[in-house]
């Protein structure tokens, strides 16, 4: 059978909650069925049937890049078994980019746990409300807090000129032990970068 019309087997009773989304997802559009997964006799999971022992070994068989983001440093904790791929996507279809679960955008996914972020805030960071994930790798990295760059350079992909010297602090300046770049970051003394409520202004500061 063509995988749409296997799927289209398993549909016929599997229609609702989680799967009720399943036709024209990401997964159906790329022409794979239930039984990429799943196995109907010889499952190896506990829970799902699932061909793999855990959700995060099926997933692995397709997305190498993001399960192999796990084993960095700074990652979701999925090695832990605190959380799986699940815990964040729907395989089975969203209504959310990526098949995310909760709310129709990125940030609204991250928030769902992350609510200290939430605000709202009376000076907001523009990356902040466009998405998460401008500034955080949300599967694992190998800097502080799942950064996508170290500081202070992850802000000078933006910020060149601000208030401070508009050049970046690159290995000349580290040559010459600038305490800018030694051990210091943006953060330090701009300490509420999500969003920030006070009187100073706008330069997020505590």
């Amino acid at each position: 059978m063509s995988p749409r019309d296997a799927s289209q087997v398993c549909v016929g009773c599997h229609n609702r909650s989680t799967h009720g989304l399943w036709k024209a997802s990401i997964h159906d559009a790329r022409n794979l069925s239930c039984i990429t997964c799943h196995s109907v006799h010889s499952p190896k999971s506990e829970y799902a049937q699932l061909k793999a022992a855990t959700v995060s070994d099926t997933c692995v068989t397709c997305h190498k890049t993001e399960v192999a983001k796990l084993q960095r440093v700074a990652h979701m904790p999925v090695r832990e078994g605190k959380m799986q791929c699940t815990s964040c996507h729907n395989p089975h279809g969203t209504t959310n980019v990526r098949l995310l679960k909760v709310g129709n955008w990125i940030n609204e996914s991250c928030l769902s746990c992350h609510t200290e972020k939430r605000g709202p805030n009376l000076w907001e960071h523009a990356p902040v409300r466009e998405a998460c994930s401008t500034c955080h790798d949300p599967h694992g990295s190998n800097n502080d807090r799942m950064l996508v760059a170290k500081l202070p350079m992850l802000c000078q992909r933006c910020h060149i000129g601000t208030r401070h010297p508009s050049t970046i602090y690159d290995g000349n300046q580290l040559a010459a032990g600038s305490n800018r770049l030694i051990g210091r970051g943006c953060v330090n003394c701009h300490s509420q970068i999500h969003g920030s409520n006070s009187p100073a202004g706008n330069a997020f500061l505590r």
